[in-house]
């Protein structure tokens, strides 16, 4: 993939939550505990106290963002399919700028807390989710048949045509299970709902086009 407005939106998006990393570290004081995980009540359930072990927290979402990106950058030169993979590069640019965004949002999540705001942690982890899911969601059906991104079924695999029809099938889903997930993001507020469905949204798609692989396939190329 070349230098595109994903790259450098995605690049823009990963120093902005390193930025953010570095205010909140610089800001708390000496000593000062900051939560950094929440349990599925969204209490808090792990904590981190200014130093290196807060350091690497913050530094960690960026760092992990920026892994992220680069392997989608270099998939196609490790892809049998790395032509058609390459001609996708819209997809996987999206992929990158909606995983940076969502890593922000936790990043921003973790500064707030050490600024004492309090936050509905589930309610901003399934909106975000939700968000993510329907911009995914609106791009894989122009993903092409490769090893690494898309729903990868033995079927979608071996034939080009299950797998376009699949990967179309798979985004429409994910787009409804995404908008969905946000509604239900902004309308309750049961911690345990959420996390179900933020589970349900996620699983849901990917059984579903799995099967749908498997029901379209050509039945006389079925071992």
């Amino acid at each position: 993939m070349k230098i595109t407005p994903y790259v450098l939106i995605t690049f823009g998006l990963t120093v902005l939550s390193a930025a953010i990393g570095a205010w909140a570290y610089t800001r708390l004081p000496d000593g000062a505990v900051v939560a950094i995980h929440w349990d599925l009540h969204g209490q808090a359930n792990g904590f981190a106290r200014k130093g290196a072990g807060l350091a690497l927290n913050l530094a960690l979402l960026p760092l992990v963002t920026g892994l992220l990106a680069a392997l989608l950058l270099v998939l196609p030169r490790l892809s049998r399919f790395g032509p058609a993979l390459d001609k996708a590069s819209g997809a996987r640019g999206v992929a990158m700028v909606g995983v940076a965004a969502v890593m922000l949002v936790v990043q921003a999540m973790i500064a707030a807390q050490s600024a004492g705001v309090a936050l509905d942690v589930p309610r901003v982890i399934a909106g975000a989710t939700g968000a993510l899911f329907v911009a995914l969601g609106n791009v894989l059906g122009k993903v092409r048949r490769n090893e690494f991104f898309g729903v990868r079924t033995p079927w979608t695999l071996a034939d080009s045509a299950v797998w376009d029809k699949t990967q179309r099938f798979a985004g429409r889903l994910m787009v409804v299970a995404g908008l969905l997930l946000v509604a239900t993001s902004l309308l309750v507020a049961i911690n345990e709902v959420l996390f179900g469905a933020i589970l349900l949204s996620a699983l849901g798609p990917a059984v579903a086009a799995a099967v749908y692989s498997w029901a379209i396939f050509p039945k006389a190329d079925r071992v």
